[in-house]
């Protein structure tokens, strides 16, 4: 499989039979250059302008926006419910956990997640992962310090932050410092391949 961060929470996944899943599209205002992408599949963590902007994917992808057990692509998808911040939904909302098992691999897309796993159908989400996309930006989203304890938790062979601050995003959040000074991440190229075997530990991808 290959993986290629787009910006944000938007990753470009192309399995091996040649199909592509999309996570999280981002419309122009979060900063990053306009994004342009073709797909099969889309995945949304929840339905805010930065994850959900469908009009920048090209094609007639299948859409997965619910909670659920979805089969796209060749691949098994389980979206799982969880919150958008630190109480129940009542700031921002619900997101969903999306797990992609496919090319013997296991992904998690945490999307906004805003807490710290709870039940027992999150903690299964997060269990036995090849990669982890996690959120590390806080504010919107769990902080640094919250992500990395989940990761400590979890031990996904890899974990690959997202939504953090740089110098296309603006947004009020933190940038990717104060993550790769706790878990000694290594930096990734934007594109990589991912296998049973790499990358392993904690990385932030160049963009």
């Amino acid at each position: 499989m290959k993986l290629r961060w787009l910006g944000h929470s938007c990753f470009e996944l192309t399995l091996d039979n040649g199909k592509v899943i999309v996570t999280d599209p981002y419309d122009e205002t979060v900063g990053y250059p306009p994004l342009r992408v073709r797909a099969d599949a889309v995945l949304s963590s929840h339905g805010h302008f930065d994850h959900n902007y469908y009009a920048a994917v090209e094609g007639d992808p299948q859409i997965i926006d619910a909670a659920g057990e979805y089969e796209a692509c060749g691949a098994k998808i389980t979206a799982v419910p969880s919150w958008h911040d630190d109480a129940a939904g009542a700031k921002r909302g619900s997101n969903l956990i999306s797990v992609i098992e496919a090319d013997g691999l296991r992904i998690a897309h945490l999307g906004d997640l805003g807490h710290l796993p709870e039940t027992d159908e999150q903690k299964a989400a997060l269990t036995g992962l090849d990669v982890m996309l996690i959120p590390i930006g806080g504010f919107f989203t769990i902080e640094t310090p919250q992500a990395v304890q989940i990761i400590e938790a979890f031990k996904p062979r890899c974990a690959i932050a997202m939504h953090f601050k740089n110098r296309y995003c603006g947004f009020p959040i933190s940038d990717s410092a104060e993550f790769i000074r706790l878990t000694g991440a290594q930096l990734l190229p934007n594109a990589i391949e991912v296998t049973a075997d790499a990358p392993k530990g904690c990385a932030v991808m160049e963009i």
